[in-house]
């Protein structure tokens, strides 16, 4: 669909708030699970600039996006737009990877609300080893999850399925 005739005429009814330390990825898949949507699609129907080309890891890292495009997320969400520039990936973050590190139990024991696993900007720097929060060295879980996965809750239960795998795996028991 051509730009121009993209429309973002009405809010959002609902949108979730990025959380402090939220990656900007991370929210606009939170949304877009909200909706039942793709990231991609979410972005043609919201947004009048063209959707960045994504790396390996899809939209969990996001590049940065231009002040226009912030200020129209920022309108659809009733936000203010330093609350999203705030969680923009840097760039110097923005290289394909083979693995996106995490910390398991930040990433589904959300302090802020315990019903939203989210993911963290930190664990997007590239030189992160460790949870600043529980001091240990942080699990990997392949990037491609993120690209197939169209959403937040997709990209969560396929993390979890992948994370049980392995953990069956490394203990020598079948299901």
């Amino acid at each position: 669909m051509p730009a121009e005739s993209r429309s973002n005429s009405g809010l959002w009814p609902v949108a979730p708030r990025p959380f402090y330390e939220e990656a900007f990825g991370s929210w606009l898949g939170r949304v877009a699970a909200r909706y039942q949507v793709s990231v991609g699609a979410l972005w043609e129907i919201s947004v009048s600039e063209e959707m960045p080309v994504l790396g390996s890891a899809g939209w969990i890292l996001f590049p940065t996006i231009s002040p226009f495009t912030l200020q129209q997320f920022a309108t659809l969400a009733r936000l203010d737009v330093a609350r999203l520039s705030h969680i923009q990936t840097p760039p110097a973050w923005l290289a394909d990877r083979r693995c996106m590190p995490y910390c398991f139990r930040c990433f589904v024991l959300n302090d802020a609300d315990v019903s939203a696993p989210r993911w963290k900007r930190e664990w997007l720097d590239p030189t992160v080893e460790f949870c600043s929060v529980h001091h240990k060295l942080l699990e990997t879980v392949p990037a491609s999850v993120f690209r197939v996965s169209k959403h937040f809750d997709a990209a969560h239960r396929a993390i979890s399925r992948y994370r049980e795998r392995r953990l069956f795996a490394d203990t020598g028991r079948r299901r």
